[in-house]
């Protein structure tokens, strides 16, 4: 009983009553940066089988899958895809086809698909994918106009739809880009953001303020007829009333939150200011320039675009709200892994809850490993961890990241009898909520700092603490280091420029603990008292003799080494006599 421009579909329910409303309640789903038939990228001790590799391979589509299984399941009104639901440079025909087959059943289900084309999933790329159901509508940036989702019984928009940039209520030609719903129901108003647009934006402020009044004047043109446009004066409407998003609510795990909304709000705004990471890493600018997009626009919601994080910004106007990414292809993408599911009330409350996706999720666990551990122990304390951990409904394999701390010696005893073929072995399913769960390991060795000698101040102090420092390995040190070798090209700064951000610093820290305590070796005791003592063992002449030797043969080799001897004094003795 919804549709969009005009189609309507069976099987859906409308409340009615809602007349004296501000909004028709409705729920719908986003999911974002679904990047279908990218492979998902992970650590393994050793190549993959056949069925592991094309569980990678095939991650993104079966997040896909879950999507579309959580709109059947939630009966929603729509599914927004907010950016990135492909990657076009690609040329995938397996994400085409999962497009074409996906978008299907929930044309079968009555549910309407919007899609808000991203960076890598262009317009363009779009007006390509062929045989589209009539279910699907693309949100081009060129349309002013909004797409709308109208209500089969009222016919009145219920959602109003645009990824153009919205401002005001008409353009500068006096085309009206935001429907009414009515006097007695408000349609609810979708738009997007980015940072892409918003430094668009700046750099159209920074050449109106450069530019005089007569060149803005040869710049407004009619782009259809070259024509130059004159003034215009939006409408203005005395009747039409804008309704906002009074009460702003996001439910983690179907728990609302003890604090008032309009507290969390200001919480927000207060951690916005200071670049906390409430914001998404966003800047104060760009939240400025959604508030306006927001107010201008008369929106309720803006999709932000362009992000791989899960971000929800509460402002006084609406909701700004990125779902991150269905699928994390890697560690740094790992708090991720979900869409969201957006419920609307009639008074205008919105409600905005999680859903888990990814069928490939990543762990970072953290041991200390004693000097009295032994490998069993060990295999039981991380089988112990790994039932403490949260198991999505989508989990089929977790990625696994260990991070074993230790001094210098217990870790390298653990290197040495290979104890990541170990536990790839040991640990390589795991029964959790009544499903199997395949495990891959990523083993990290972080030695612990080692004591200060006695006395202290000696070399080896000296170095630890000159690495240890915290602006050592930073990004600003690192970034130095880069540009100023000057045996570097210029492209191979810009590319380890480009990995300076997914570095470990710990891990760095780690190996050079790991360089200098072999340098310091007889201090710290990692090899052998025997070995230490006798400096002919580190030799390259230098060949253990055999094994089985008896005390017959040791005193032969001795008479035939003290004939030998005498043999070679006997020349130098007759020279003597003569």
């Amino acid at each position: 009983m919804l549709g969009a421009a005009g189609l309507h579909y069976s099987g859906r329910r409308v409340q009615k009553g809602f007349c004296a409303m501000a909004f028709r309640s409705q729920r719908f789903i986003q999911a974002a940066n679904l990047r279908l038939d990218v492979p998902v990228s992970v650590s393994l001790a050793e190549f993959p089988d056949d069925a592991m590799r094309m569980a990678l391979e095939d991650a993104t589509l079966v997040a896909f899958d879950e999507v579309i299984q959580h709109c059947i399941r939630h009966d929603v009104d729509f599914l927004l895809l907010s950016g990135n639901v492909f990657i076009e440079a690609d040329r995938s025909l397996r994400a085409r086809l999962a497009i074409q087959r996906c978008f299907q059943q929930l044309h079968d289900a009555g549910i309407h698909v919007f899609v808000l084309p991203g960076d890598s999933d262009p317009a363009e790329a779009w007006r390509l994918v062929p045989d589209l159901p009539d279910n699907v509508t693309i949100c081009y940036s060129s349309n002013p106009e909004p797409e709308s989702l109208v209500d089969a019984d009222t016919e009145l928009p219920m959602t109003l739809v645009s990824s153009a940039l919205w401002i005001g209520a008409a353009d500068d030609f006096g085309i009206q880009v935001i429907a009414r719903g009515g006097q007695q129901l408000q349609p609810f108003r979708i738009g997007v953001v980015s940072r892409s647009r918003y430094e668009e934006a700046q750099r159209m402020a920074a050449l109106a303020a450069s530019a005089t009044d007569d060149v803005l004047l040869d710049l407004a043109v009619n782009p259809s007829s070259g024509e130059k446009v004159p003034e215009v004066q939006p409408p203005v409407d005395p009747h039409a009333t804008h309704v906002s998003v009074w009460r702003s609510v996001e439910v983690e795990q179907g728990q609302r939150p003890a604090r008032l909304p309009e507290q969390t709000m200001r919480r927000l705004h207060n951690r916005s200011e200071t670049g906390e990471a409430a914001t998404g890493g966003l800047e104060r600018g760009f939240l400025s320039f959604a508030d306006e997009v927001l107010r201008d626009g008369q929106l309720n919601f803006l999709a932000l675009l362009g992000e791989s994080d899960r971000v929800t910004l509460w402002r006084d106007q609406g909701v700004v709200h990125c779902p991150g990414t269905t699928q994390p292809r890697t560690q740094l993408e790992s708090a991720s892994g979900v869409c969201s599911l957006v419920q609307v009330s009639e008074q205008g409350e919105v409600t905005i809850s999680p859903l888990d996706t990814s069928c490939i999720d990543w762990k970072q666990i953290e041991l200390h490993v004693g000097a009295q551990t032994d490998t069993s122990t060990l295999l039981q304390q991380m089988r112990s961890r790994l039932l403490e951990e949260r198991c999505g409904a989508a989990d089929r394999i977790w990625s696994v990241q260990w991070i074993l701390r230790g001094s210098l010696p217990v870790l390298r005893m653990l290197r040495e009898c290979e104890f990541d073929t170990l536990l790839s072995l040991e640990l390589d399913q795991l029964q959790a909520t009544g499903r199997a769960l395949q495990l891959l390991h990523d083993v990290r060795y972080l030695p612990d700092s080692w004591p200060a000698g006695n006395p202290a101040g000696g070399l080896p102090d000296q170095y630890q603490q000159h690495v240890s420092r915290p602006a050592m390995l930073g990004d600003a040190e690192l970034t130095r280091v880069i540009e100023s070798d000057r045996e570097l090209s210029t492209a191979w700064k810009q590319r380890l420029l480009a990995v300076l951000s997914a570095l470990d610093p710990e891990q760095i820290l780690a190996r050079i603990r790991e360089d200098g305590a072999a340098w310091f070796e007889p201090r710290f005791d990692l090899q052998a008292a025997e070995e230490a003592e006798d400096p002919e063992i580190d030799s390259a002449d230098y060949s253990p003799g055999p094994t089985d030797v008896t005390a017959e043969d040791l005193d032969a080799e001795l008479e035939a080494a003290g004939e030998a001897e005498s043999e070679e004094s006997e020349p130098d003795d007759e020279r003597e006599r003569d």
